[in-house]
């Protein structure tokens, strides 16, 4: 997942850039500064002063908020109503100023917002968003410009729409604002130190939206140099030699993290898959890759993470989740072990990739390595097909514990299997496989 803050004073545009950067991108759009505005618009027909802090913490208890989105769109139901374009007057910006102001008010907002990003890719606009709601965001942006510019923006705005206001009157209110939200003590508007300062005083819509997304598209880039170089040198005599062919790629996510979970066939799978994604991956790899001379000092360097496949390995496993929460593209092979030349829905699996997805609350997709004989050969056609993501509300999470990361798996894997045609391989034999260990020991 990705999750993209944008903090500035009122009338820097945030809110309509934020929905333009968030169409770009497909991810959710979180107005905060819309849900102080219900709150302030509820004490304001309510006839309480939205700056006497005790009358409007006590009038929370009779307010509901419902944070919805539909179609992407995001809907804020106030008691049940949505108050449209009432939230959007001088007053209600005023009274959303004076109650953001009240510790009370933003911690009942605070676990919404949170919630909301915990479990999608989001933009959010707002005051305190990368201070405060989202301090861990993978993108923070302060925008802003100049008292004159915004005050002219917003009046434009407000005529349209037939608000009676002036130049001056709009000006002099978006100063007061400016220093009340800026002076506070609960959650202050200023930069984080992190952010990105964008001043978009002589830019338009249009090139601000620009700027934001050749931003995220900076700080989110997630290739190496060195898989960089590897990609461009290495992965076209790689696809020829080995008759490489991709299907499905649309289906891998622009941005964001995810999970892609393949069937395994050979030590060589993880270069297949690198060589056809358009996103560098990060491979959870056996422990014993990481000792094989040249082989492990590049694993190593591509960012793979070490896994102890004798027990369970919590930090390879808390790495992994990371990896996922910092927007990577994270591999892992539900079967655990190589299975060559045999029919992968009857092979054993193991339940890490259910257990990552939970606490990653990520998607994840199946991967099918197709090759005719089930094992690699010199231009021997291997197909990779990326199925269609499996959205992590399908997963049927529910309080997590291992039933559930197995039945997961299980419905992970099946995905898998059915993207490639294995009739014609012979099921797995355990028995014939020790056979088999016993032989080479021999």
């Amino acid at each position: 997942m990705i999750r993209i803050a944008i903090d500035g004073p009122g009338g820097a545009g945030k809110s309509s850039v934020a929905k333009s950067v968030s169409k770009a991108l497909g991810i959710i759009y979180v107005d905060t500064g819309a849900l102080y505005r219900n709150i302030g618009l509820f004490m304001l027909d309510q006839g309480i002063d939205p700056k006497n802090a005790e009358a409007v913490t006590a009038a929370l208890d009779e307010i509901t908020i419902e944070l919805k989105f539909e179609n992407g769109k995001q809907v804020i139901l106030l008691n049940g109503v949505d108050r449209g374009e009432d939230i959007r007057t001088p007053e209600a910006s005023m009274a959303a100023s004076a109650v953001s102001a009240i510790p009370s008010v933003r911690n009942y907002l605070l676990e919404m917002q949170r919630n909301t990003a915990k479990n999608n890719s989001v933009i959010m606009d707002g005051r305190d968003i990368g201070t405060v709601i989202l301090p861990g965001a993978e993108v923070k942006i302060f925008l802003t410009a100049s008292a004159k510019a915004r005050a002219e923006r917003r009046y434009k705005e407000l005529i349209s729409k037939g608000n009676n206001v002036t130049l001056d009157q709009v000006y002099s209110e978006m100063v007061e604002r400016d220093r009340n939200d800026s002076t506070r003590d609960v959650a202050p508007c200023v930069k984080a130190k992190d952010a990105i300062l964008l001043d978009n005083s002589k830019m338009s819509e249009a090139e601000t939206v620009a700027a934001i997304l050749k931003i995220v598209k900076k700080k989110t880039k997630d290739t190496t140099p060195l898989y960089s170089f590897l990609k461009v040198i290495v992965s076209p005599v790689y696809r020829l030699i080995f008759n490489v062919h991709v299907k499905g790629k649309e289906n891998i996510p622009k941005n964001g993290g995810v999970l892609l979970c393949p069937n395994h066939i050979g030590a060589i799978d993880v270069i297949s898959i690198g060589t056809v994604c358009p996103r560098q991956i990060t491979c959870i790899a056996k422990k014993e890759l990481f000792s094989v001379p040249v082989l492990g000092r590049l694993v190593k360097a591509l960012g793979a993470v070490k896994i102890d496949r004798g027990g369970a390995d919590v930090g390879a496993i808390k790495a992994a989740v990371s990896a996922i929460e910092s927007g990577k593209t994270v591999v892992i092979f539900p079967q655990g072990h190589r299975f060559p030349e045999v029919d992968p829905a009857t092979t054993p699996i193991r339940h890490g990739a259910g257990l990552i997805a939970y606490h990653a609350k990520s998607d994840v997709i199946p991967v099918c390595i197709n090759i005719k004989k089930g094992k690699y050969s010199l231009f021997r056609r291997t197909d990779i097909i990326y199925g269609r993501p499996i959205k992590y509300e399908e997963l049927g999470f529910k309080e997590g514990g291992r039933e559930e990361y197995a039945k997961a798996t299980e419905m992970i894997f099946s995905e898998t299997v059915k993207l490639g045609d294995f009739s014609s391989l012979p099921a797995y034999d355990p028995a014939n496989e020790r056979q088999n260990k016993r032989k080479k020991r021999k």
